[in-house]
Parts: C-alpha cells; structure tokens; sequence
C-alpha cells in the first residue's frame, strides 16, 4: 500500500481485509454463542473469572465493530479513492492493541491454572514475563502506527510487529507444551482415568493449534510481504480466538465433570436375590453372597488435572467405590 509497492494487486489490498473481518465476525459469533452457553449453564465462578469474561467479550465487540468501520472506510466512503489506500484510520493501526488486551489477561490465567497445578511461582514469572512482552510490544507497534498515518511508513514498525508475534508464538507454544506435560504426568495407568486425561489433552491443542498457527502466519506474511495486507487476514480474528479458548475450556467443565464423576464412583454390588434364585434351583443348598464394600480414595492426579481447566478455586474430593470380598454364606 505505498508507492514502492504500487504495481502491487488491489486484491492483496482489499481482499485480505475483507476475508479478515468476514472470519472475525465469524469467530466473535461462535464466542458469543460460548459466552451464552457459560451464562445458561449456572456455573458459580468467582466475579475475578466473571470480570475477566465480561472484559474479553466487550473487547471482542468493540474490535468487531471497529473491523467493520475500517473496511466500510476503504470500501464505501472511499470506493475508488485509490489515494486513500495509502493513509491508516485508526481502526488499522489499532488492532494489536485490541489483540493484546484479549490475550495478555487470558495468557495469565492459564499461566495462574499451571502454577496452582505445578506449584511453581517461577512458572507464572515466565510466562507472565512473556504475556507482558508480547503486549507491550504490540502496544508499542500500535502507537507508532498512530503517529505516522502514511501506511508506507509502516515499514519501519515491522521489527516491533515480528518481536510481538514472535513472543505471541513463545507465550502461548510455553503455555501449549506445559499443559500438556503436567495433564501427562498426571496418568495413573488406569485406562478410564486415562482417558479423561487424554481428553483434556486433546483440549488444550484443539484450542491452542488456531491461535498459535495464525500468529505464525501472521509473521510470515508480515515480514515477507511488508506491501499488502495478508497478514491482516490472520491477524484481525486472533484476538476472538484467545476468547475461543477461554470459553471453549470453561465450558467443558460440565462434561468432564460429569464423565470424571461416572468414571471414579463405580459401584459393584451383586443382587443377593437373583443370585439366591439362580444357585437354589440347583438343590436344597443355597448360598447368599453379597459384595457391597465402600473405599475412599483421593485421586490426587485427577483432581489436578480438573484443576487446570476450574474456572473456580474449589478443591474437589473424588470417592471411589471399589469391590471387596465380604462374603455372607449360608448353607441349608
């Protein structure tokens, strides 16, 4: 979009922002059907969790509307005004600001989950250290953006704009791989409580991999093709996809609560009845068997492994019904 890049195709102009904000509303709906759905389901987190939520869906919202603003600016108020391909409203320059201030508190709440999990403060330094980087930087890529309006000037922020990606990328890949590495160790060999583990495994990727994909082509297409907008194609629905992953962990709670809860209070008791009526048409012998013994057990590894998807601080204790040999036998 400046003269050096003159010869450059409208498509790589316009269309990208087009596709951008066309899979920005796309994903802000799917966030507000996951925001609706986690009101619906009554869950009583605590107002930090709720603020938190409130926050990235206003945020979401604002940089939606602003996205349709910027390209109704391009495409309406300055249809075939090629000149004014050149200057950036401030809905262009703004944009990672927006996309920071969805990621940077989400990225501190996983890093809370994993420090909570781990018991590691030096977990959260690190990676907080990185959200703030990444942040900042994206902070600091929108205020230059601001000041010099001429996009072909814009060039010179592409430094700034690859540190912000690029410590994006490491935040949430370290957030990805610790994750994934705790939820690991947390295998008992049992193959019910296993796959749960592996469930929330499969979680943590599905709503990481979009993130992490899009910031790296985001980079890509930045740094090599600084003279259109294909990165904005990729960079405008990052920002709702860090709510994604929010939401898409919250609300799966439910079901893993309800799938942890079938799976660890399992109760073996045989009807003393049928087994009588089975056994007594053999003879005048009878013999009356009953298993029905109770043991706690605290599944520590499962426990924490809910712990790294609870919205909420509340410590949960799990029983486990297992079979005895308490054996009743008459013989007439």
């Amino acid at each position: 979009m400046s003269s050096a890049g003159a010869s450059t195709s409208l498509d790589l102009i316009i269309g990208p922002l087009l596709i951008g904000t066309v899979v920005n509303a796309f994903v802000y709906g799917i966030c507000v059907i996951q925001f609706m759905e986690y009101l619906s389901s009554g869950y009583k987190d605590n107002w930090k969790l709720v603020a938190l939520l409130t926050w990235v869906i206003l945020i979401d919202t604002f940089q939606s509307g602003a996205a349709t603003a910027m390209l109704w600016h391009y495409v309406v108020d300055n249809f075939s005004n090629v000149a004014a391909l050149g200057a950036s409203p401030w809905e262009y320059a703004t944009l990672p600001i927006f996309s920071s201030l969805a990621a940077v508190p989400i990225q501190h709440f996983m890093a809370w989950r994993i420090m909570r999990f781990s018991k590691s403060r030096w977990l959260f330094v690190y990676i907080s250290v990185l959200s703030l980087g990444q942040g900042s930087l994206a902070c600091a890529s929108a205020v230059l953006g601001l000041i010099s309006p001429d996009i072909a000037e814009h060039v010179k922020i592409i430094p700034i704009a690859d540190g912000w990606l690029g410590m994006s990328v490491a935040c949430d890949a370290s957030i990805t791989g610790l994750l994934l590495w705790y939820l690991n160790k947390s295998r008992t060999g049992f193959k019910r409580t296993d796959s749960i583990i592996f469930r929330l495994c499969r979680i943590t990727v599905e709503a990481a991999l979009p993130v992490s994909l899009l910031c790296i082509l985001d980079l890509v297409f930045l740094t090599t093709t600084p003279f259109n907008n294909l990165h904005f194609m990729c960079a405008m629905p990052v920002g709702r996809l860090y709510t994604n992953t929010l939401l898409t962990t919250l609300n799966a709670r439910e079901s893993l609560r309800k799938t942890m809860e079938s799976s660890i209070h399992n109760s073996y008791q045989l009807n003393s009845r049928d087994l009588h009526t089975r056994i007594g048409r053999g003879g005048p012998r009878t013999t009356e068997v009953h298993i029905n013994v109770e043991q706690d057990v605290q599944m520590e590894s499962i426990k924490g492994a809910h712990e790294l998807t609870s919205g909420s601080g509340d410590e949960l204790t799990y029983t486990e019904t297992t079979p005895s040999t308490d054996h009743k036998s008459n013989f007439a």
